[in-house]
C-alpha cells in the first residue's frame, strides 16, 4: 500500500515537468546541492521480518560535471523486525552518482558507495548494539521542477551484515543479516 503511494506521488509529479519545461533550462552542470528525502524500507533476511517502516534521509553533494557527482548523507531506517528481534539502524553514506540526461529536464542515474551504520538490537534474549560498514547501490530518475530544484525518485539496496560475536547477548541468534530495500522520493536544491 505504501509503495503504491510513493509510485503515485512520483507519477503525478511527472505532470509538473512538461508545464515547466517550456520556460526553463536544465539543472546546472556543476555546483553544490542539498536534499531531503522520505521513503519506505522493506527489510528481509534469513528470518522473516514483519515490520516494514518509513525512512528518511538528507544529503549534501557536489556536482562535478553533467554526469558525475559526489554525495554524503545521513539515513535513518527506523525500526523493523519480528516478534523475536527488532533492529533500529541509522548511518552515514558517502558515494558517487553517475547520471545520464534524457533531455533538458529528466535524468537517469545510478549510485553506489559506502554506508557506515549503527544498530540498536532488542530481542527476547537481551539487548545489544553493533555497527559496521557495507557497500550500497541503486538507481533513480531526476525531474527538474524549476531552476535548481529537482524531484528524485530512487531505489537503493543496503546490505547490513552483522557479526554475531559483536552483539553480546544476541550472539546465539543464527542470522541478523538484512537486505534493506529503500524506495524513496527526495527534493533537491542546487545552489
Amino acid at each position: 500500500m505504501r509503495n503504491k503511494s510513493i509510485i503515485a506521488l512520483g507519477l503525478s509529479s511527472m505532470l509538473l515537468v512538461p508545464a515547466y519545461a517550456a520556460n526553463n533550462s536544465a539543472e546546472n552542470d556543476t555546483g553544490l546541492y542539498a536534499g531531503v528525502g522520505y521513503g519506505l524500507i522493506d527489510a528481509s533476511g534469513e528470518d522473516d521480518f514483519e515490520k516494514d517502516n518509513d525512512a528518511f534521509n538528507f544529503y549534501l553533494g557536489s556536482q562535478l560535471n553533467q554526469n558525475v557527482s559526489l554525495e554524503a548523507g545521513y539515513i535513518n531506517f527506523g525500526t523493523y523486525g519480528n516478534s523475536n528481534l527488532e533492529t533500529e539502524i541509522d548511518g552515514y553514506t558517502l558515494g558517487v552518482n553517475l547520471g545520464l540526461p534524457v533531455n533538458d529536464f529528466i535524468s537517469l542515474y545510478v549510485k553506489g558507495g559506502q554506508l557506515w551504520w549503527d544498530a540498536q538490537l532488542t530481542s527476547v534474549v537481551g539487548n545489544g548494539s553493533t555497527n559496521g560498514n557495507e557497500f550500497f547501490y541503486g538507481a533513480g530518475i531526476s525531474f527538474a521542477l524549476s531552476q535548481g530544484l529537482d524531484l528524485n525518485i530512487n531505489y537503493i539496496r543496503f546490505d547490513v551484515n552483522f557479526e554475531n560475536d559483536e552483539v553480546g547477548a544476541l550472539a546465539n541468534i543464527n542470522s541478523l543479516d538484512s537486505e534493506i530495500d529503500y524506495a524513496g522520493v527526495s527534493v533537491q536544491y542546487t545552489f
